[in-house]
């Protein structure tokens, strides 16, 4: 039998069991029939069928807890579907990783929902034809929530993918086409790897010639603070090394498990990481009016409530704010470094956004600077592990996979298992080209690091515009508003969703953002994260990309104006 997804529950959904649908408990306003009858459900006029990927075959593991996104006859027992269509890559034995990961959209497509209701064409009478608002079938998705700048619009640095190609294959030194500055650059590195070939492990390059490049990136970054490259620690992206990271200050003798301080909102990885490495997230709210600013009082508060169901050990900063916008104070800063010495605390700073820091009234300081500038006997007790991302880079190559870690006031035997070969995963070699490229200095005279440097500042201004257009049109429509932004990809603006609203995606099973950013996307095509993706209770926020084009920018936030505006006469 095939499917459609899940019905989002507007006017006309059939109340009964739908008899089209196997025997899986499912009510028809949970799951539309598409191929077949239903003496229940309502006509389904010029509708093409929309067939659905082959199911999954059960899982042996069942459900332990009640899903809050399957429809409400199923709330508080086993969900009949497994693999669970809404953790598709984790299954629910896993109950602490489950409960922080974010509410991914069901395999079962939302836009395979049959009919498309009355409201669909509730911008048919607007000025103009934007996307594919007032026509008949399904409209084509437009990505607007996005962090990753490649797949936004942005183009790859030219010189950098030319690099790599010829030290991958070194024919290109020969070639006239290739430029002298790509050429002596790409026989740098071949100089460097084992018999003149990228192929092999090439441990030397890993262990010491790009950590050493890297020590002296941060020097320049941090005012001259010396930095060790022996505390450089290579790695293939930041999400595989943080369940390894957290995993050393689990303790599984211990009667509590481990607790891993988490700002909401914030990325949804570093609470499934600590979920991997067994221990149990404990999210702090960030300060939403003052512009997403750390909470040293609010901190104090989870901290203390939570020490009856667990130990806490570790502390994550998000810095700048993703999704929120924020880059932290020195004097925000100073509070956490106090904080953590006091409670002797892990800091696992993700700096990774660092690169799109675009308000100069605001700029990036480092937990490595501040914490040195701080002085003694602060600046030797604080244990400080600082990410460093290629694809949140300027580069933003995130398929090569590539990261790093800095660990500061680190004993030498946690050292250790970090230099370990087979430890952790390590990076790809044109990954730890592509990175080993970002650590010149711009003002070198090379007209490689030049470019990279011209191209972060396009990137950082596209930014800032973005982020001035969002704030000036949010601003000034009734129901939204926005924060103030200083860095990082994305806006996260409140959004005002009527009582109705909220009543009807409680009978539904959805936080209400999750139901608003359904309905958006069945209608306009916008593609938007709600602000519980996010970790962020109350259902009020979205996450929208600042990395699109202006142009696309500017559709998309028309679109989402009058869907809302629309919206709230619907449910007021």
């Amino acid at each position: 039998m095939v499917r459609s997804g899940p019905c989002s529950g507007r006017a006309g959904s059939c109340p009964s069991v739908c008899p089209s649908v196997p025997s899986s408990g499912h009510v028809a306003q949970g799951v539309r029939g598409v191929i077949g009858t239903c003496s229940g459900c309502p006509p389904l006029p010029n509708v093409t069928p929309h067939f659905s990927p082959p199911v999954p075959p059960l899982s042996p593991f069942p459900a332990p807890f009640p899903c809050s996104q399957c429809p409400p006859h199923s709330q508080g027992t086993p969900c009949p579907i497994r693999p669970h269509p809404h953790y598709p890559l984790f299954q629910p034995h896993f109950p602490v990783l489950t409960q922080f990961l974010p509410r991914h959209r069901p395999w079962h497509h939302p836009l395979a929902l049959g009919p498309r209701s009355s409201h669909l064409p509730m911008m048919a009478a607007a000025e103009g034809t934007l996307g594919t608002l007032g026509t008949s079938g399904p409209p084509q998705l437009l990505e607007c929530s996005g962090g990753d700048p490649h797949s936004m619009g942005w183009p790859p640095i030219p010189v950098l993918r030319q690099v790599l190609a010829a030290s991958v294959y070194p024919a290109l030194l020969d070639s006239p086409t290739t430029p002298e500055a790509v050429r002596a650059r790409a026989r740098r590195i071949l100089r460097e790897m084992d018999a003149g070939n990228i192929g092999g492990y090439n441990h030397e390059h890993r262990s010491r010639g790009v950590p050493t490049r890297v020590s002296r990136f941060l020097e320049r970054r941090d005012a001259g603070i010396p930095c060790d490259p022996r505390n450089i620690i290579l790695c293939s992206g930041t999400s595989s090394i943080l369940p390894f990271v957290l995993s050393l200050v689990v303790d599984p003798g211990s009667a509590l498990p481990t607790g891993v301080l988490v700002p909401v909102p914030g990325p949804p990885l570093l609470g499934a990481a600590a979920g991997l490495a067994g221990a149990v997230p404990i999210p702090y709210p960030l300060d939403e009016s003052r512009g997403w600013a750390l909470d040293a009082a609010a901190l104090r508060r989870e901290l203390r409530d939570a020490r009856g169901r667990c130990r806490p050990s570790v502390l994550c900063v998000v810095n700048p704010g993703d999704p929120t916008g924020h880059v932290l104070s020195r004097r925000d800063m100073e509070a956490v470094l106090a904080l953590a010495a006091e409670e002797t605390l892990l800091l696992l700073a993700d700096e990774v956004e660092q690169e799109r820091a675009y308000d100069p009234e605001r700029p990036f300081l480092s937990f490595r600077r501040v914490l040195a500038e701080s002085g003694l006997p602060l600046s030797a007790s604080v244990q400080l592990v600082s990410l460093y991302s290629l694809s949140k880079s300027v580069a933003a190559e995130s398929g090569f996979r590539t990261g790093l870690l800095e660990l500061v006031n680190i004993e030498e035997g946690v050292r250790q298992p970090f230099q370990l070969a087979q430890s952790i995963p390590r990076p790809c070699v044109p990954g730890r080209i592509l990175l080993d490229l970002l650590m010149d200095p711009p003002d070198s005279g090379d007209p490689i690091a030049q470019e990279v440097e011209e191209h972060r500042r396009s990137l950082c201004r596209a930014l800032a515009a973005n982020a001035r257009r969002v704030q000036a049109l949010l601003g000034r429509t009734p129901g939204m508003r926005c924060q103030p932004l200083a860095g990082g990809p994305r806006a996260f603006p409140r959004i005002h969703i009527p009582p109705r609203a909220r009543s009807r995606a409680a009978d539904l099973g959805l936080e209400p953002d999750h139901f608003f950013c359904r309905r958006l996307e069945e209608d306009t095509g916008l593609v938007l994260l709600p602000g519980s993706h996010f970790g962020h209770r109350g259902g009020t926020h979205l996450g929208l990309s600042l990395l699109l084009p202006p142009a696309t920018l500017e559709r998309d936030l028309l679109l989402l104006t009058r869907f809302h505006a629309q919206f709230l006469r619907e449910f007021s």
